[in-house]
């Protein structure tokens, strides 16, 4: 078993995880001992961008629109919004 006595071993523990590698145990001294199991990894927006066309359509249109001026603010935003819509 592996014997972690830093932020920095635990870190590169960590890095180690995989989808072939999803599991590690460690003693920490002075805590115990670990299991840690990864589950699943997030994917980035730009891995999501790449396996989903509409989203990848929907962000680039956005981003165009941004370019072009086509946004409002969060301040016009809130200033558009009737009191009367809160209060219902």
């Amino acid at each position: 078993m592996k014997h972690i006595n830093t932020p920095e071993e635990l870190y590169e523990e960590l890095d180690k995880l995989n989808k072939e590698h999803t599991v590690s145990q460690f003693y920490v001294p002075g805590k115990g001992t670990f299991t840690l199991a990864c589950e699943e990894r997030e994917k980035t927006i730009k891995e999501e961008m790449e396996e989903d066309e509409e989203l990848r359509e929907m962000i680039n249109e956005s981003r165009r629109e941004y370019r072009e001026g086509k946004y409002v603010t969060t301040e016009e935003l809130i200033r558009s919004i009737d009191e009367k819509d809160f209060f219902k």
